[in-house]
């Protein structure tokens, strides 16, 4: 319950007003009963006084006699005259001369000494007082039962007490309708959410939102944005992707049953030489959608730390030495320690892929340069060649995903420059293309940040080569 805004907010708010009330009851019932008690006593003087003034100035020489009884009246709406008792006294002789109609002749005030005083009479405590008058022969005491003022007090608090409480609830069920009101826009927010279909990446509403909760919504719509764009390139992804592997599928399957029907292995060694290149380019090509795939999953970066560029490339490029020689080519490392932060598996990737496309699209007996450098307070990784180049309306969109550039006698999948730029964008990298070797061919510079506290050159280069 107390993660709901709505209780959280209906609590903090209610329970400060029903501590203050409590308290407030507290305070003023106390200081109410003080005060009728003292009004009660006050009464009870001007009771002694009006009944002492009432007395004739003979009342010594009188006796007690006989009580007169009243005619029965309708007394509701009256106080009760009669919890008050009052008595008049002849002090010498301690004779009661005139008595109260529920006074048992028994004295309020024993000890006749005038002033107030608290004492028990029949098992209750009473407040009595007792008034002489100046010939000190005459004294009136008059009383009252405690447990008739508390009963009055009582009455007249839980009344106030009554009244409060209904404000209170009042009060409550305002502060309730409030908070409502307030939540209503999230309410139809989380049930806009609610009724959503998993693939319903639309806005959220939040025209009505209150300004602590809108910026929350706005930055969900944004993510939800985002998620929509990466959905939708996956989805694309996934259609190229399937549309490319198909082909070359239908390719293998028509070469194997063309070698299955050759009479000669003469007959089907054509077959099967076309029939390893499709392996190998189908090869190729799941192993650059795993690539792109687990960039996905790593949100393009996955974890990075320092790394020696320079040793990353020696190893792509003597992997690639038999590739090299058997298309004839020749291909030369000139590099240095180049410090860089990164993640090791997507550099490998972005420096596989540069040079197998290098390799791929020079040519036999072509020329292609590696080199790893480090400039100022950057680190340049090259790859060119003098092959037959990219034309310069097309140099843009090499990077785009699933892009090939026509007339090439080499089918490409148009997936590996792709996860070049991707990672490039990931380390933080730029990407700079122009011409190969000679003027010709084409050229790939990728520019990184040298890794911190690194001088920005040093004197000890090593240098690698390799043909």
């Amino acid at each position: 319950m107390t993660r709901s805004l709505r209780t959280r907010l209906f609590l903090v708010l209610l329970l400060p007003f029903v501590g203050a009330w409590l308290i407030a009851m507290i305070v003023l019932g106390t200081a109410f009963m003080r005060e009728r008690i003292g009004d009660w006593e006050d009464d009870l003087v001007a009771i002694a006084v009006e009944v002492m003034s009432a007395m004739p100035a003979d009342l010594p020489a009188l006796s007690a006699g006989p009580r007169l009884t009243p005619l029965p009246v309708d007394r509701t709406g009256v106080n009760d005259v009669d919890d008050i008792e009052f008595q008049v006294w002849v002090k010498d002789r301690r004779e009661a001369i005139v008595l109260s109609s529920r006074s048992t002749g028994e004295p309020l005030k024993p000890d006749f000494v005038d002033g107030r005083q608290t004492r028990t009479i029949r098992g209750v405590e009473w407040r009595v007082y007792a008034l002489t008058d100046t010939t000190g022969r005459v004294q009136v005491q008059v009383g009252k039962s405690l447990d008739l003022i508390l009963a009055e007090v009582r009455r007249k608090v839980s009344r106030a007490l009554a009244v409060s409480i209904v404000v209170l609830l009042l009060l409550a069920l305002a502060m309730k309708a409030v908070i409502d009101w307030s939540l209503k826009p999230m309410v139809r927010v989380n049930a806009a959410m609610a009724a959503r279909s998993a693939t319903d990446l639309e806005p959220l509403p939040g025209g009505d939102l209150p300004s602590e909760v809108g910026p929350l919504v706005d930055s969900f719509n944004r993510l939800l944005a985002r998620v929509d764009r990466a959905v939708r390139r996956e989805r694309q992804f996934f259609s190229e992707a399937a549309h490319e592997l198909r082909t070359p599928l239908a390719v293998l399957l028509t070469q194997a049953q063309v070698a299955l029907g050759a009479r000669t292995l003469a007959e089907a060694r054509g077959s099967l030489r076309q029939l390893v290149r499709g392996v190998e380019r189908s090869a190729r090509l799941s192993q650059q959608l795993l690539d792109s795939a687990r960039l996905d999953v790593e949100h393009r970066g996955g974890a990075q730390a320092p790394l020696d560029l320079a040793a990353i490339v020696a190893m792509v490029v003597d992997d690639y030495g038999a590739m090299v020689a058997q298309k004839h080519q020749a291909i030369t490392l000139d590099a240095e320690r180049c410090p860089i932060v990164g993640n090791i598996d997507e550099m490998g990737v972005l420096v596989a892929n540069l040079v197998d496309n290098a390799v791929r699209y020079t040519g036999r007996g072509g020329r292609i340069a590696v080199r790893c450098l480090r400039e100022g307070a950057a680190v340049q990784l090259q790859v060119f060649d003098d092959g037959p180049g990219v034309a310069d309306g097309d140099r843009e969109r090499i990077f785009d995903r699933f892009f090939r550039v026509l007339g090439s006698n080499e089918r490409g999948s148009g997936i590996g420059l792709s996860l070049v730029a991707r990672i490039a964008q990931s380390h933080r990298a730029t990407i700079a293309t122009g011409r190969g070797l000679d003027g010709r061919g084409f050229g790939v510079t990728v520019a990184f940040a040298l890794a911190a506290g690194e001088p920005d050159k040093v004197s000890d280069t090593g240098i690698l080569a390799a043909t």
